[in-house]
């Protein structure tokens, strides 16, 4: 790797945790900067603009998130195994801290949600339903695989399984931390069990 290679994930890792904390808008070069002790000049070379800046911060933390929670899971068996990895994954993900400011997306999800035509706003979107998507993918393989009932209705329980995840960063946001990962995996647990009937 180059030393210009270096300097950019350098700057992209700092820049990541900050924007969990401060928002993608409170992500801003001189922030960034002072944070890495470079002058504006330095960020600037590898993102010309904060608009560039924001979405590759959106890319680095998608690809934290997919070697995190989403690569152990895969390595599990197809269906309900998958989906117990992938559940356990994210609970570890929250309560380790992989990012500063809790979930990264969705905290930025929330920051975005009223804009419109942005490329910022759709590179959130499309990460988040990357992560629906395999949600979805592994209940119709546990469906497939006799683990769920035949007549599970896919997407309620995507919304049902992100719905507690959700809930969970609310709770601990909320200063209910231990509460929160407990409830979260109780919710979740629950999902299966009435998935599985």
């Amino acid at each position: 790797m180059s030393h210009r290679e270096n300097s950019k994930d350098l700057i992209l890792d700092r820049a990541v945790q900050m924007a969990s904390v401060q928002g993608l808008n409170g992500l801003t070069i001189g922030r960034l900067a002072t944070a890495l002790s470079l002058s504006k000049g330095g960020i600037c070379a590898h993102f010309p603009s904060k608009f560039d800046l924001q979405v590759a911060v959106v890319e680095k933390a998608a690809h934290i998130f997919q070697h995190v929670v989403v690569a152990p899971a895969l390595e599990e068996a197809p269906g309900l195994p998958q989906l117990q990895a992938l559940s356990n994954a994210w609970f570890q993900y929250l309560v380790t801290g992989t990012f500063e400011g809790g979930c990264f997306f969705t905290n930025v999800l929330l920051e975005v949600d009223d804009l419109e035509g942005n490329e910022v706003r759709e590179a959130v979107v499309r990460q988040y339903s990357r992560f629906i998507n395999l949600i979805e993918r592994c209940a119709c393989d546990a469906v497939t695989q006799g683990q769920f009932r035949s007549d599970l209705e896919v997407h309620q329980f995507a919304f049902e399984f992100l719905g507690a995840k959700l809930s969970a960063v609310m709770w601990r946001g909320l200063q209910r931390e231990n509460q929160a990962i407990f409830l979260g995996k109780k919710a979740i647990a629950d999902l299966f069990q009435r998935s599985s009937r």
